[in-house]
Protein backbone atom coordinates (compact mmCIF):
# COMPACT_ATOMS: atom_id res chain seq x y z
CA UNK A 1 0.00 0.00 0.00
CA UNK A 2 2.76 2.41 0.97
CA UNK A 3 4.71 1.57 -2.19
CA UNK A 4 1.66 2.29 -4.36
CA UNK A 5 1.10 5.57 -2.54
CA UNK A 6 4.74 6.57 -3.08
CA UNK A 7 4.53 5.78 -6.80
CA UNK A 8 1.36 7.81 -7.17
CA UNK A 9 2.98 10.74 -5.36
CA UNK A 10 5.96 10.63 -7.68
CA UNK A 11 3.74 10.62 -10.75
CA UNK A 12 1.72 13.54 -9.47
CA UNK A 13 4.86 15.49 -8.59
CA UNK A 14 6.31 14.87 -12.05
CA UNK A 15 3.11 16.14 -13.61
CA UNK A 16 3.05 19.33 -11.54
CA UNK A 17 6.76 20.01 -11.10
CA UNK A 18 7.38 21.69 -14.51
CA UNK A 19 4.94 24.43 -13.48
CA UNK A 20 6.06 24.82 -9.89
CA UNK A 21 9.52 26.41 -10.34
CA UNK A 22 8.29 29.33 -12.52
CA UNK A 23 5.36 29.99 -10.17
CA UNK A 24 7.58 29.86 -7.09
CA UNK A 25 10.18 32.07 -8.77
CA UNK A 26 7.57 34.66 -9.77
CA UNK A 27 6.10 34.64 -6.28
CA UNK A 28 9.49 35.16 -4.64
CA UNK A 29 10.35 37.96 -7.07
CA UNK A 30 7.00 39.69 -6.52
CA UNK A 31 7.35 39.51 -2.73
CA UNK A 32 10.92 40.85 -2.85
CA UNK A 33 9.79 43.65 -5.16
CA UNK A 34 6.88 44.52 -2.88
CA UNK A 35 9.15 44.69 0.16
CA UNK A 36 11.67 46.87 -1.69
CA UNK A 37 8.87 49.16 -2.81
CA UNK A 38 7.41 49.52 0.67
CA UNK A 39 10.87 50.27 2.06
CA UNK A 40 11.29 52.94 -0.67
CA UNK A 41 14.62 51.56 -1.75
CA UNK A 42 14.37 53.47 -5.03
CA UNK A 43 11.76 55.61 -6.74
CA UNK A 44 12.05 53.37 -9.82
CA UNK A 45 10.79 50.42 -7.75
CA UNK A 46 7.30 51.31 -6.51
CA UNK A 47 5.39 48.57 -4.67
CA UNK A 48 4.59 45.68 -6.97
CA UNK A 49 0.90 45.74 -6.07
CA UNK A 50 0.69 49.39 -7.18
CA UNK A 51 2.18 48.49 -10.54
CA UNK A 52 -0.21 45.57 -11.02
CA UNK A 53 -3.24 47.68 -10.15
CA UNK A 54 -2.12 50.34 -12.63
CA UNK A 55 -1.19 47.94 -15.43
CA UNK A 56 -4.74 47.14 -16.52
CA UNK A 57 -5.59 50.84 -16.79
CA UNK A 58 -2.55 51.46 -18.98
CA UNK A 59 -3.30 48.47 -21.21
CA UNK A 60 -6.87 49.70 -21.77
CA UNK A 61 -5.80 53.21 -22.75
CA UNK A 62 -6.05 54.47 -26.32
CA UNK A 63 -2.37 55.51 -26.28
CA UNK A 64 -1.29 51.95 -25.49
CA UNK A 65 -3.53 50.35 -28.13
CA UNK A 66 -2.34 52.77 -30.80
CA UNK A 67 1.32 52.26 -29.90
CA UNK A 68 0.94 48.47 -29.79
CA UNK A 69 -0.61 48.43 -33.27
CA UNK A 70 2.27 50.49 -34.66
CA UNK A 71 4.82 48.11 -33.16
CA UNK A 72 2.96 45.00 -34.34
CA UNK A 73 2.76 46.40 -37.86
CA UNK A 74 6.54 46.57 -38.12
CA UNK A 75 6.89 43.12 -36.57
CA UNK A 76 4.29 41.62 -38.91
CA UNK A 77 6.34 42.71 -41.92
CA UNK A 78 9.91 42.17 -40.70
CA UNK A 79 9.54 38.93 -38.71
CA UNK A 80 8.25 36.58 -41.45
CA UNK A 81 10.63 38.15 -43.97
CA UNK A 82 13.69 37.61 -41.80
CA UNK A 83 12.63 34.11 -40.71
CA UNK A 84 11.84 32.94 -44.25
CA UNK A 85 15.05 34.27 -45.78
CA UNK A 86 17.07 33.12 -42.78
CA UNK A 87 15.85 29.55 -43.15
CA UNK A 88 16.61 29.50 -46.88
CA UNK A 89 20.08 31.06 -46.56
CA UNK A 90 20.92 28.84 -43.58
CA UNK A 91 19.87 25.75 -45.54
CA UNK A 92 22.04 26.74 -48.50
CA UNK A 93 25.03 27.56 -46.29
CA UNK A 94 24.78 24.32 -44.37
CA UNK A 95 24.29 22.20 -47.49
CA UNK A 96 26.65 23.74 -50.02
CA UNK A 97 30.23 24.56 -49.09
CA UNK A 98 30.59 27.20 -51.82
CA UNK A 99 27.66 29.21 -50.42
CA UNK A 100 29.14 28.92 -46.93
CA UNK A 101 32.51 30.20 -48.14
CA UNK A 102 30.83 33.17 -49.82
CA UNK A 103 28.53 34.22 -46.97
CA UNK A 104 30.10 33.00 -43.73
CA UNK A 105 32.31 36.08 -43.35
CA UNK A 106 29.34 38.45 -43.65
CA UNK A 107 27.24 36.45 -41.20
CA UNK A 108 30.00 36.45 -38.59
CA UNK A 109 30.61 40.18 -39.03
CA UNK A 110 26.97 41.09 -38.52
CA UNK A 111 26.66 38.74 -35.54
CA UNK A 112 29.62 40.34 -33.79
CA UNK A 113 28.89 43.94 -34.81
CA UNK A 114 26.77 46.03 -32.40
CA UNK A 115 23.74 46.67 -34.57
CA UNK A 116 23.08 49.99 -32.88
CA UNK A 117 26.19 51.25 -34.69
CA UNK A 118 24.41 50.67 -38.01
CA UNK A 119 21.38 52.80 -37.15
CA UNK A 120 22.94 56.06 -38.49
CA UNK A 121 23.66 54.25 -41.78
CA UNK A 122 20.09 52.94 -41.90
CA UNK A 123 18.74 56.44 -41.27
CA UNK A 124 20.87 57.87 -44.06
CA UNK A 125 19.59 55.21 -46.45
CA UNK A 126 15.89 55.07 -45.55
CA UNK A 127 15.21 58.13 -43.41
CA UNK A 128 12.61 58.28 -40.62
CA UNK A 129 10.35 55.74 -42.29
CA UNK A 130 8.84 52.38 -41.49
CA UNK A 131 11.39 50.86 -43.85
CA UNK A 132 14.09 51.75 -41.33
CA UNK A 133 12.14 49.92 -38.63
CA UNK A 134 11.77 46.84 -40.82
CA UNK A 135 15.49 46.81 -41.62
CA UNK A 136 16.42 47.08 -37.93
CA UNK A 137 14.16 44.20 -36.90
CA UNK A 138 15.42 42.17 -39.87
CA UNK A 139 19.04 42.63 -38.83
CA UNK A 140 18.24 41.64 -35.25
CA UNK A 141 16.66 38.34 -36.32
CA UNK A 142 18.00 37.18 -39.69
CA UNK A 143 21.53 36.10 -38.77
CA UNK A 144 20.48 34.09 -35.71
CA UNK A 145 18.18 32.00 -37.89
CA UNK A 146 20.92 31.55 -40.51
CA UNK A 147 23.48 30.28 -38.00
CA UNK A 148 21.12 27.83 -36.28
CA UNK A 149 19.70 26.51 -39.55
CA UNK A 150 23.12 25.93 -41.11
CA UNK A 151 24.26 24.18 -37.93
CA UNK A 152 21.15 21.98 -38.07
CA UNK A 153 21.86 21.01 -41.67
CA UNK A 154 25.45 20.09 -40.88
CA UNK A 155 24.32 18.02 -37.88
CA UNK A 156 22.36 15.54 -40.03
CA UNK A 157 24.19 12.23 -40.17
CA UNK A 158 25.73 11.43 -43.53
CA UNK A 159 24.43 7.84 -43.27
CA UNK A 160 20.89 9.07 -43.90
CA UNK A 161 21.94 10.80 -47.10
CA UNK A 162 23.92 7.81 -48.30
CA UNK A 163 20.95 5.55 -47.66
CA UNK A 164 18.64 7.87 -49.60
CA UNK A 165 21.06 7.97 -52.53
CA UNK A 166 21.29 4.19 -52.55
CA UNK A 167 17.52 4.13 -53.13
CA UNK A 168 17.87 6.51 -56.07
CA UNK A 169 16.84 9.77 -54.40
CA UNK A 170 17.90 12.95 -56.20
CA UNK A 171 19.15 16.14 -54.51
CA UNK A 172 15.71 17.72 -54.22
CA UNK A 173 14.24 14.64 -52.59
CA UNK A 174 17.18 14.34 -50.19
CA UNK A 175 16.70 17.94 -49.15
CA UNK A 176 12.97 17.49 -48.59
CA UNK A 177 12.96 14.07 -46.95
CA UNK A 178 16.32 13.95 -45.13
CA UNK A 179 18.08 17.28 -44.66
CA UNK A 180 15.15 19.56 -43.80
CA UNK A 181 13.48 17.20 -41.26
CA UNK A 182 16.85 16.53 -39.61
CA UNK A 183 17.76 20.22 -39.43
CA UNK A 184 14.33 21.48 -38.38
CA UNK A 185 14.72 21.20 -34.57
CA UNK A 186 17.86 23.36 -34.50
CA UNK A 187 16.38 25.71 -37.07
CA UNK A 188 13.30 26.20 -34.90
CA UNK A 189 15.54 26.93 -31.94
CA UNK A 190 16.98 29.76 -34.01
CA UNK A 191 13.47 30.94 -34.88
CA UNK A 192 12.56 30.99 -31.18
CA UNK A 193 15.62 33.03 -30.26
CA UNK A 194 15.07 35.35 -33.22
CA UNK A 195 11.45 35.91 -32.15
CA UNK A 196 12.60 37.31 -28.82
CA UNK A 197 15.21 39.44 -30.59
CA UNK A 198 12.54 40.79 -32.94
CA UNK A 199 10.69 42.37 -30.02
CA UNK A 200 13.96 43.82 -28.79
CA UNK A 201 14.75 45.20 -32.23
CA UNK A 202 11.40 46.90 -32.72
CA UNK A 203 11.55 48.62 -29.30
CA UNK A 204 15.12 49.83 -29.84
CA UNK A 205 14.29 51.01 -33.33
CA UNK A 206 11.24 52.92 -32.16
CA UNK A 207 13.22 54.60 -29.41
CA UNK A 208 16.10 55.64 -31.64
CA UNK A 209 14.54 56.14 -35.08
CA UNK A 210 10.88 57.09 -35.21
CA UNK A 211 9.88 57.68 -31.59
CA UNK A 212 6.59 55.86 -32.19
CA UNK A 213 4.97 52.64 -31.03
CA UNK A 214 5.65 51.05 -27.67
CA UNK A 215 9.31 52.09 -27.82
CA UNK A 216 8.37 55.74 -28.24
CA UNK A 217 5.75 55.48 -25.50
CA UNK A 218 8.34 53.99 -23.16
CA UNK A 219 10.61 56.95 -23.89
CA UNK A 220 7.82 59.45 -23.19
CA UNK A 221 6.75 57.80 -19.94
CA UNK A 222 10.36 57.55 -18.81
CA UNK A 223 10.97 61.22 -19.59
CA UNK A 224 7.86 62.19 -17.62
CA UNK A 225 8.92 59.98 -14.65
CA UNK A 226 5.69 57.98 -14.90
CA UNK A 227 7.36 54.96 -13.35
CA UNK A 228 4.27 52.80 -12.77
CA UNK A 229 3.06 53.38 -16.34
CA UNK A 230 6.57 52.65 -17.59
CA UNK A 231 6.63 49.27 -15.84
CA UNK A 232 3.21 48.45 -17.29
CA UNK A 233 4.63 48.95 -20.79
CA UNK A 234 7.71 46.88 -19.99
CA UNK A 235 5.47 44.07 -18.72
CA UNK A 236 3.42 44.23 -21.93
CA UNK A 237 6.48 43.93 -24.17
CA UNK A 238 8.01 41.15 -22.06
CA UNK A 239 4.75 39.19 -21.90
CA UNK A 240 4.18 39.50 -25.66
CA UNK A 241 7.69 38.28 -26.41
CA UNK A 242 7.32 35.40 -23.96
CA UNK A 243 4.02 34.26 -25.50
CA UNK A 244 5.45 34.44 -29.02
CA UNK A 245 8.53 32.43 -28.01
CA UNK A 246 6.39 29.83 -26.24
CA UNK A 247 4.31 29.37 -29.39
CA UNK A 248 7.49 28.67 -31.35
CA UNK A 249 8.56 26.33 -28.54
CA UNK A 250 5.37 24.29 -29.05
CA UNK A 251 6.20 23.86 -32.72
CA UNK A 252 9.78 22.98 -31.75
CA UNK A 253 8.58 20.31 -29.31
CA UNK A 254 6.29 18.87 -31.97
CA UNK A 255 9.22 18.66 -34.39
CA UNK A 256 11.38 16.97 -31.76
CA UNK A 257 8.80 14.22 -31.26
CA UNK A 258 7.51 13.68 -34.80
CA UNK A 259 10.44 14.27 -37.12
CA UNK A 260 13.69 12.28 -37.50
CA UNK A 261 16.74 13.93 -36.06
CA UNK A 262 19.94 12.40 -37.31
CA UNK A 263 23.24 13.54 -35.83
CA UNK A 264 26.69 13.04 -37.11
CA UNK A 265 28.68 10.91 -34.75
CA UNK A 266 32.16 12.02 -33.74
CA UNK A 267 34.85 10.73 -36.07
Amino acid sequence: MSQATTSWSRIRFQDVSPFLPPIIGLAIGAIAWEIAGRLEVSYVLPPFTDIVSNTWDVWRSEAFRSAALESLESLAIAWPLSIGLGLVVGLLMGRYRLVEWMLDLYVNIFLSLPLIALIPIILLLFGLSQTSMIVIVFLYTFFVVVVNTSAGVRSVESNFEEMARSFGANEARILWRVIIPGALPLALTGVRIATGRAFKGVIIGEQLVRFIGLGGLIQRYGGAFRVEDLWALIFAVGLSGLIAMQLVQLVENFAEKRLPRGRRTSQ
